[in-house]
């Protein structure tokens, strides 16, 4: 189990790379898409992985709370309602 499952659009991951960067310097186990694995059932992985995150970083953009984030905007709902959610606003 990772301490942080880190939820984000792909068009924002060198934004969100140096992020989880910055969250594993200070010691934090974060878990995000780049830990799938290529012929992996992504879909399961990456519920097991939020339903079992400590805490669940969601990075809002443009792009992450628009019409095409609908996945990062299902983590942020289900983050919530199991009292787990952390936002985070990016506006670059």
């Amino acid at each position: 189990m990772s301490e942080v499952f880190v939820s984000y659009k792909r068009e924002d991951e060198a934004r969100v790379s140096a992020l989880v960067a910055a969250l594993e310097r200070h010691g934090l186990a974060c878990w995000w898409d780049r830990g799938v694995v290529a012929g992996e059932n992504w879909r399961a992985r990456l519920k097991a992985e939020l339903d079992e995150a400590g805490a669940v970083l969601v990075v809002w953009t443009k792009i992450s709370a628009g019409s095409h984030g609908m996945f990062v905007q299902g983590d942020a709902s289900h983050a919530q309602r199991r009292g787990k959610l952390c936002p985070c606003c990016s506006t670059r």
